[in-house]
């Protein structure tokens, strides 16, 4: 998922005194917005207020962005702060902007200068779309993420190791923790000790005793919650320390073992030692087990000969139990644990993934169906990426998928991998009737080389929503695709090209100087003497944006074509050149003379 989300990086807060005067402005933003969204919330979308909500907002945006450049909010579990500082705190802990941001893993909110019309209201859509739906998928970092937001950035934790602690309550002072110093096994008869060594030892059992005593005061201070997580925390080191050995032992047992009978049997225990450790979610020990495992058996074939045909069915074996963790069965109970434990490092659970075969990709793809939350979906969506990239048959398969989001997500990670393979299974949903999902397939065309890919962005021109045509012309300008040429000028110049949205106006007539260059010049001229007198308005608004596409060239050829334009008698049309010029500025691309040749 690319689009809005930052890395950590990205949010480290410079450090500057405090201004009272700023802060305030952000908090009076930020109460705005929540006043806005409230709208909303209460009266209708056709209804007047919400919308005069919504252009008051977008002016305040406007102004504090413009003295600020941005506004970084820090998310916390029922509060929004601005510079440390609170500016908003939901009156429900357990409903509201605040609290579904950080539900949902956002923790830090960015609204950047160039903030647009379109994004914030798209941005409270979602917040609506969030607080009004019981369904798991609507969380608000998966809208936010759908959004591809340009000026809006947050800031998603993988896992949420910073969940609120519940208030302690004191250990009762009459707990026993005497059986702490005591619980060392008893000796059947004390040893004979000289009177130096029993008054040596004495001083150590005092000793021990005095920091038994620290340590049973220090026990005091934590609720019976925390004492049980420290228990689990000591079982789990326990756990880790035997596993350890166990791992030191286990290619020298496989190795040793010359019966295949006994040998089948101890690989039936490692498969549910497996099982075990995946249902207790421990999956840095079951990396160690599956690498172990794969070493085990990439040694055994290289050192494979004709005498010895029982390294052969040792190797199969192995290679079996490694299949067999990537099967349906085994990846839908990495699911399940993924739902029920939200506090889970992932970085773990991506390692594990990450090691097994490739046949494990459509059961990953089918968990991908279930998962609750979007720290592990995005994931998921890593580890795609990377054992995807070399089977984009098997990984292309998943946007035939019945719900939309399993294919959008394969259309965002065919578009990451990069590979011409992901093209054909990006064709047949780029009419998908999903919305979210043919804006994926456009992003991930834009990314992917080739001829095949710039044809389904020219096609794209056509879509019947106005958001999927101008995130194509977009895509085809970054890419400089000559193919869209024809096809841009032929929409420019249609009768129904004057009547679309300013936005989709200026981005065609953008996205064709881009592409075109100087060849675009004398179509973007013509534009500009072009004279009409019905929908003169709408046609001279086409007028300025072509003087505007013109000032993107910067080339000796469109500044003498905006110099030229700039002699006109309407007033408009000369101070638009006018300002085109001064933006390319005086250092213009001179155009080559032909070498000499000798």
């Amino acid at each position: 998922m690319d689009a809005s989300h930052m890395s950590e990086a990205e949010f480290q807060p410079e450090i500057e005194e405090f201004d009272q005067k700023e802060f305030d402005s952000a908090k009076s933003l930020v109460q705005l917005l929540v006043k806005a969204l409230k709208s909303l919330l209460l009266y209708p979308e056709n209804n007047p207020i919400p919308r005069e909500f919504k252009r008051k907002l977008q002016q305040n945006f406007s102004d504090f962005l413009d003295s600020n450049e941005e506004l970084r909010l820090e998310v916390k579990h029922s509060q929004l702060l601005y510079q440390g500082r609170m500016v908003y705190e939901d009156q429900d802990r357990e409903e509201g902007i605040a609290y579904a941001l950080h539900r949902d893993g956002a923790r830090e909110l960015v609204f950047i200068k160039g903030l647009e019309h379109e994004e914030l209201t798209h941005f409270l859509e979602a917040l609506e779309l969030c607080l009004k739906s019981t369904d798991l998928e609507d969380d608000l970092v998966t809208l936010l993420w759908e959004g591809d937001f340009d000026h809006i950035k947050y800031l998603v934790v993988d896992d949420l190791l910073d969940v609120d602690v519940p208030n302690a309550e004191d250990i009762p002072d009459d707990w026993d923790f005497n059986r702490l110093r005591y619980s060392e096994i008893a000796l059947s008869g004390e040893e004979k000790l000289s009177p130096e060594q029993k008054a040596s030892k004495d001083l150590a059992f005092r000793q021990k005793e005095e920091q038994t005593k620290e340590l049973s005061k220090k026990l005091k201070e934590f609720s019976p919650e925390e004492i049980k997580n420290i228990h689990q925390l000591l079982e789990s080191d326990a756990r880790s320390r035997l596993l350890d050995d166990f791992f030191a032992l286990l290619g020298e047992i496989l190795f040793t073992e010359k019966d295949f009978l006994e040998f089948d049997k101890l690989v039936e225990r490692i498969e549910k030692i497996l099982e075990w450790l995946i249902g207790v979610a421990d999956f840095d020990s079951a990396t160690k087990i599956i690498w172990r495992l794969k070493r085990f058996e990439q040694t055994t074939q290289d050192s494979f000969s004709q005498v010895d045909s029982g390294s052969l069915r040792k190797a199969e074996r192995i290679k079996k139990v490694i299949n067999q963790a990537g099967e349906e069965e085994k990846i839908r109970r990495v699911g399940s644990v993924l739902n029920e434990k939200e506090v889970i490092d992932l970085s773990k659970v991506k390692q594990y993934l990450l090691s097994l075969n490739w046949n494990s990709i459509s059961p990953i793809l089918h968990m991908l169906r279930d998962l609750k939350y979007f720290p592990a979906r995005k994931m998921v969506c890593e580890v795609l990426e990377e054992v995807g990239k070399d089977h984009i048959g098997v990984l292309g398969g998943g946007v035939y998928d019945s719900l939309w989001y399993v294919a959008r997500n394969v259309a965002f990670v065919l578009g990451r991998i990069g590979k011409k393979e992901g093209v054909k299974f990006l064709k047949n949903i780029i009419n998908h009737s999903d919305l979210r999902v043919r804006k994926e397939v456009i992003t991930s065309l834009t990314k992917i080389g080739g001829r095949e890919s710039g044809v389904l962005l020219v096609s794209a021109l056509d879509d019947e929503d106005k958001g999927i045509r101008i995130l194509a012309s977009r895509g085809l300008a970054r890419r400089k695709e000559k193919l869209a040429l024809s096809a841009l000028m032929k929409i420019i110049q249609s009768d129904e090209f004057i009547d679309e949205l300013t936005e989709e106006k200026r981005q065609m007539l953008e996205s064709l100087a881009v592409i075109g260059e100087d060849e675009a010049i004398p179509f973007l001229k013509k534009l500009v003497n072009k004279r009409r007198w019905l929908k003169k308005d709408k046609h001279n608004e086409i007028r300025i944006f072509a003087i505007r596409a013109l000032g993107f060239i910067k080339t000796q050829k469109a500044s003498e074509a905006l110099k030229e334009l700039s002699q006109k008698r309407n007033k408009v049309i000369r101070q638009a050149c006018q300002y085109a010029l001064r933006k390319m500025g005086p250092q213009l691309v001179q155009e080559r003379e032909p070498a000499e040749t000798i």
